[in-house]
């Protein structure tokens, strides 16, 4: 398969010094926008730690032309978009997703509450508490509380030692010295000169350049000098081994290095890549070996400029293997240091990029587009400095983790159980011989054998004109016995190397596990999906003797959602089940042959109803946070019922946020709308609260539900038409291959024929008020509420 280096995208630096990117993405339906402002948390005032991020938080609550219910959010969001932030150490995003046509006023929305923002005090003080649930939860979580004892290893006075996410003690929003520092933060900081714009779309480049150019251009280029101070040094490490006291025991490394260099970013990718690869004589493969782990995975915690601090995560490793498992970092570092071969894995790794922006969204690529790019010379250059920094040994961090109580440690925005402990020597490590691993065999397009696979039954569509990525949906039964999480856990822990393999080479790969068999989606360039599913499939369907312990999944939300389409069992897969779009007859082809048989892919009978009454299931989860899903199914399965309540459900979504978070204040992680899980559709309600327990949730989305007659009532017509609209695009059949096929598969899923979207638009414009009072009387007095919570229902 020709591989060929992606185009550039066009850059234009403008007279205020304001950057602007765009990249076309000819297949897409949205356009994706990406807007970077280079200050973070590293550059707020040292005395308000989280200043920032609470910044960031308030610049969506009004701006001068725009009240918050006219803002960016509600706009994005009115139109079937999404929108979301992020501050990191050295830069703050603001992201947002939405139909082409909308793009010339989201911007014009965006860069009002950017440079205009109103900052009210009552809204700082609302918010303020917003910030303290996320504090809490952050404060809680097992991933952050290693990130932050990581950076109680380093230098003293670097700011990758506190932690910034800012809570009421540290927001003194009544105190007129920060109130002068938010807006000094601000006025500094947030300027044209420290802002970059990238933006995706279907449009050309040059066009989506100029409508950015004609809107950013007008901005004055700000005041005084906005540049940050240079960030105090990572090294010497003053704590090179650590002991947290810790719920999960193990053993995780950090690596500190400070370089003469401008710019890490794709010498760490390089290095990343090589680090995880499982392939027989690497760092992984080695570690199996001499028994210290299964996995290990890398991610980078911080990186500024020629500072980067890393975090390496062996599962498994027991707290007297720190040692071993550092010698044999150190030795493979030090063996593949100057190595002949980098300079081809690069090429491979850049190849291989290549594949995995095909799959990106037009959003993920904009995002992708904010790391800048390097020449060859200067990435092989840096990536050998790392590799013997990493040799050496000498910003290489040891962290403990283990029950054993442990004295606070006193840091900068949350103490911790940490202690610090001599570092004992290396361990001495027999010689071993590492090598650097070559090009992935389905990069290089190789041969499958023909029939690895059983009968299935397969059903193909034809993929869009101008390209882009295939997707391929599977479905099969399940071998093991067991609760569906473990046997989930199970099969992933089987596949792992190889899912590895398929996200390097842009093959997005998600399993879902019920009672009632397994789902699987493939998403990627179309003439690696074959191959890989013959790969793949034979691991999911061979007997698993031994299921594993679920992995967390992090927030507790999440950690629901991730068990939700078990509250909506399919009818038990008997047989493989395939359905494609975009492939290539080919690709078709090669399918069948990889199949012993094959036959069309008959449609699912329709999900059948539950029993009434409340389907409560609990899911224990650790942390003192409460979480609570509320699936309420469709009362009928006909067209209109179904237009009528995916109005309600965009109608009730800002009225819940602004209802639950806004007034209540009672979480920070919330949603609402319509949706399938596996077969069944309905209306979602999510929360995730440091102040409720979940039977409280509950309740107060039962009570806000039954609130909203009055305000359904008192509807205008324009509001019902603006809703009605923002629907309508996502009931269209989608052009691009991934939106098509997900529509097919779910309409597979839900036993429905594939004009039943065109039925649900036809009724949907036909809507009016009185059909959402229908709906919303048929919501209040449905009798199959579905809830997974993190507690038990009180008990009346």
């Amino acid at each position: 398969m020709p591989l060929h280096a992606a185009p550039s995208a066009p850059v234009r630096r403008l007279a205020n010094g304001a950057q602007l990117c765009a990249q076309q993405q000819p297949w897409a339906q949205q356009v994706g926008v990406c807007l970077r402002v280079a200050a973070g948390s590293h550059d707020e005032p040292h005395a308000y730690p989280g200043l920032a991020h609470f910044l960031e938080h308030l610049l969506f609550l009004g701006s001068r032309d725009y009240p918050s219910d006219q803002g960016l959010m509600a706009f994005v969001q009115g139109h079937g978009g999404m929108v979301n932030a992020s501050t990191q150490a050295r830069h703050t995003d603001f992201v947002c997703e939405l139909p082409v046509e909308q793009l010339q006023p989201a911007l014009t929305r965006l860069l009002d509450m950017l440079c205009q923002p109103l900052l009210a005090p009552d809204a700082q003080l609302r918010e303020r508490e917003v910030l303290h649930a996320e504090y809490q939860a952050r404060s809680q979580d097992a991933d952050s509380r290693i990130d932050h004892a990581l950076g109680q290893a380093l230098a003293a006075g670097h700011r990758c030692g506190a932690f910034l996410a800012g809570d009421r003690r540290t927001l003194a929003v009544e105190s007129a010295e920060f109130q002068q520092a938010l807006r000094d933060h601000h006025q500094r900081h947030y300027q044209a000169g420290r802002m970059c714009l990238i933006l995706v779309g279907p449009q050309p480049a040059e066009q989506l350049l100029d409508i950015a150019e004609a809107l950013l251009g007008a901005l004055p280029a700000g005041e005084g000098d906005a540049c940050s101070a240079s960030p105090a040094n990572l090294l010497p490490l003053r704590a090179p081994c650590l002991h947290l006291e810790h719920s999960r025991p193990g053993v995780h490394l950090g690596v500190a290095v400070q370089l003469d260099t401008r710019n890490l970013d794709a010498s760490l990718a390089l290095l990343l890549d090589a680090l995880q690869d499982p392939a027989p004589g690497g760092l992984l493969a080695g570690l199996r070996e001499l028994q210290l782990c299964l996995q290990l995975q890398a991610r980078v915690l911080y990186r500024h400029a020629g500072q980067c601090l890393l975090r390496l995560d062996a599962p498994g490793t027991s707290a007297g293997q720190g040692a071993a498992l550092r010698a044999a970092v150190q030795s493979w570092a030090a063996q593949l240091h100057g190595h002949a071969g980098w300079p081809v894995r690069l090429q491979h790794q850049r190849q291989a990029a290549t594949l995995r922006l095909l799959g990106l969204s037009p959003l993920a690529l904009a995002r992708e587009l904010q790391l800048s790019a390097q020449d060859d010379s200067h990435t092989l250059r840096d990536l050998n400095a790392l590799l013997a920094c990493l040799a050496r040994g000498d910003g290489l961090i040891e962290l403990q983790c283990g029950e054993q109580a442990r004295p606070q440690w006193s840091a900068i925005g949350l103490d911790l159980p940490l202690q610090a402990l001599p570092m004992h020597s290396a361990a001495s490590l027999q010689h071993r011989e590492w090598r650097l691993p070559g090009n992935d065999s389905l990069l290089a397009g190789a041969t499958v054998v023909s029939a690895v696979l059983p009968l299935a039954a397969l059903r193909h569509h034809s993929g869009q004109a101008e390209g882009g990525p295939a997707a391929l949906y599977w479905r099969g039964p399940c071998s093991g016995a067991g609760d569906a999480a473990a046997i989930e856990a199970g099969l992933l822990a089987r596949s792992a190397d190889l899912r590895w393999r398929g996200e390097q080479l842009g093959i997005a790969c998600q399993l879902s596990v019920q009672t009632a068999g397994w789902t699987l989606s493939l998403r990627g360039p179309a003439p690696l999906l074959p191959a890989f599913s013959a790969l793949l499939l034979p691991l999911l369907l061979a007997e698993l003797d031994q299921p594993a312990e679920p992995a967390s999944q992090g927030m507790l939300l999440r950690a629901l959602l991730q068990r939700l389409p078990q509250l909506c069992e399919l009818p038990a897969a008997s047989r493989l089940a395939g359905l494609s779009v975009g492939l290539g007859v080919s690709e078709q082809a090669q399918l069948t042959r990889l199949c012993t048989a094959v036959e069309p892919l008959a449609d699912l009978p329709p999900t059948p109803r539950i029993e009434p009454g409340i389907d409560w299931h609990q899911v224990a989860q650790p942390g003192t946070d409460a979480a609570l899903l509320l699936f309420c199914p469709l009362p009928a399965d006909d067209a209109r019922t179904e237009a009528a309540w995916r109005l309600l459900g965009q109608v009730l979504q800002g009225r819940f946020y602004q209802r639950l978070r806004g007034e209540l204040q009672l979480g920070y992680a919330l949603f609402a709308g319509f949706r399938q899980v596996e077969g069944c559709r309905g209306l979602l309600f999510g929360l995730q609260s440091p102040a409720c327990e979940a039977a409280g949730i509950f309740e107060h989305i039962r009570a806000f539900l039954g609130e909203q007659r009055q305000s359904l009532a008192a509807l205008d017509d324009a509001t019902v038409s603006r809703c009605r609209d923002a629907l309508l695009p996502a009931l269209s059949p989608a052009k691009a291959n991934l939106a098509r096929a997900e529509q097919l598969w779910q309409l597979h899923l839900a036993g429905l024929p594939e004009v039943h979207l065109q039925r649900v638009q036809q009724a949907l414009t036909a809507l009016a008020r009185n059909d959402l009072l229908l709906a919303h009387e048929q919501l209040l007095s449905a009798s199959d509420w579905r809830v997974l919570a993190s507690g038990a229902l009180s008990p009346v």
